[in-house]
Order: C-alpha cells, then structure tokens, then sequence
C-alpha cells in the first residue's frame, strides 16, 4: 500500500477537486429532482445560494486550510519515531478508529460553545439538501485536524489518515438529502439520510443526536441515537434569519462576543466560552 502514499502525496489537490465534482454533481442531480417536484421557491433558493456563498469562501480559503491541517498532521508525523505498516487492514482499522474520533470531535463541537461558533453554521440553514451539507466554515479546517492527531502519534501514515478522512466526509455528503427515506438493516450498522436529518433537527427530541459520520454505532452505543419519528423541524433553536454569507458566518460570534462583554469575572467568560451553548450565570438569590 505504500502507493497508496505516494499517490496520495503527488495527488491530493487531485483527490479534493475530484470530492468536489462528486458534491456539486450530487447536489445538480438533487435539484433537477427538487425542481420537477415543484419544490423550489424564492425562499429556498435563497438559503440554497446561503450555503453555496459559505462553501465558496471556504473554496477561496482552501489552499491555507489545506497546509494548516495537513501540515499539522506531517509535523506530528515526523517526530513519531514509530510507523504503523500501511497495507489493506491496517487501512481499514485507521478508517475506523478515526470514524471513532469524528463522532467525539462533532459530539465536543455540541458542547462546547467556543467550538460551536464554527460548526453552528452547518447548523444554520433551515432548509435540508446537498447545499447544506455545502455551508461548512472554512474555520472547521484550522481547528479539527488536531482531533485525529492520536492517530498520527500511534503510528498511522498522515497521508493515510487524511484519506480516511477524505473518505468519511465524502460519505457524509450524501447524507444530506430529504429525497431517500430509511434504509432498514443499512441503518443498524451505518448512518443513514435519516439518522442525519435527525442530527439537523432542532426539535426537542433531536437535538443533539446521531454524532456519527460513517457509522451509527457510536450513537447506538453512547446514548445519543435517536430514530427519526417525524421530519424534522431544520436550523438552530433561534435562527439567524439571514442569507448573507457574512452574517451567516458571524452571527454566533456575534453572540459569544456580547455574551463575554456581559461577564463580570474572567470565570464567568471563561465558563461562556467553554460550557455548552446557551449557558448563562446562575441568577444571584
């Protein structure tokens, strides 16, 4: 498998425009189905161009994103002394484990709200189709390359664990999607449109459900599965009512800020910034 490396190395930027094609033509497909089911209006396209502004931000940023985790992961690489042979089964294990690793890292973005800042703008888009999947923060790429470091400090080759990585957001893509409904014995052992339509509901009983990427598993065995019982209602718990891809982008860093200038001690901000979203000081008696 050491190709496999090497192909990886001299073709990466190959490999992401290729993931690339692969969203953009699923999401084409999908709104060839959505237009033909009448289903598109001013307000949806509006939210669709919402998600599309934020993933073209990302795009223009994608190069330094791109060095920053990568390069995070080749630092560390290099000073393990210590390699993992990569081959098949070895490949597949680093693919799981990381898989492991993804549903912590999006179960600490949930709950911690420094980090939600970032990941509640997937969150934000009250409508659900390829182009939510789109509005990702090109911020997610400076921060959550440091989540799969264990892998790299094991022994995992950086370039087989950025494929991997690859890989398990490539699966993510196709997640997002009102058009397939559930998959049956599928949904038992891997996350599913539905499972993931949960994980975007911000009805009570959805909220902070179905962390996984690949698998669902890892909710099954952590108590945060939840079946999808009705459709869900999509966006944040108070929405941000915007299409600018600046306010998009801004708007829960808006909120931490006044929340911070509102502290009257350096734990009071601390625990703003470190404690679940919609965490406030208990009211003195």
């Amino acid at each position: 498998m050491d190709e496999v490396v090497l192909a990886m190395e001299e073709n990466i930027n190959l490999i992401i425009f290729g993931i690339f094609v692969f969203s953009v033509g699923l999401a084409l497909v999908e709104f060839i189905y959505e237009l033909r089911k009448k289903k598109i209006n001013k307000w949806r396209l509006g939210e669709m161009w919402a998600s599309f502004s934020v993933f073209l931000v990302a795009q223009l940023l994608e190069k330094t994103t791109t060095v920053v985790f990568l390069g995070g992961f080749l630092l560390v690489g290099n000073l393990i002394p210590w390699e993992i042979p990569v081959n098949f089964w070895t490949t597949l294990l680093c693919f799981v484990l990381l898989d492991f690793l993804y549903y912590w890292e999006h179960v600490v973005e949930h709950k911690v709200r420094i980090l939600w800042t970032y990941h509640s703008i997937h969150h934000s888009s009250p409508i659900y189709n390829y182009t939510t999947a789109m509005r990702v923060s090109f911020i997610d790429n400076l921060v959550t390359w440091v989540f799969y470091l264990p892998l790299i400090a094991v022994g995992f080759n950086p370039y087989i664990v950025l494929l991997c990585l690859l890989l398990a957001l490539t699966y993510q893509f196709w997640l997002h999607t009102e058009i397939i409904g559930k998959l049956g014995w599928f949904e038992k052992i891997f996350m599913t449109p539905s499972q993931h339509r949960v994980h975007h509901g911000s009805d009570e009983l959805y909220l902070d459900k179905n962390f996984g990427a690949v698998f669902s598993i890892w909710d099954r065995m952590f108590g945060t599965f939840q079946e999808e019982k009705h459709r869900p209602h999509y966006g944040l718990t108070k929405p941000i009512n915007t299409i600018n891809p600046v306010k998009v982008h801004l708007a829960e860093f808006v909120g931490i800020f006044k929340d911070l200038r509102t502290a009257k001690s350096w734990k009071e901000a601390w625990n703003y910034l470190v404690n679940r979203p919609g965490w406030s000081p208990k009211p003195k008696t």
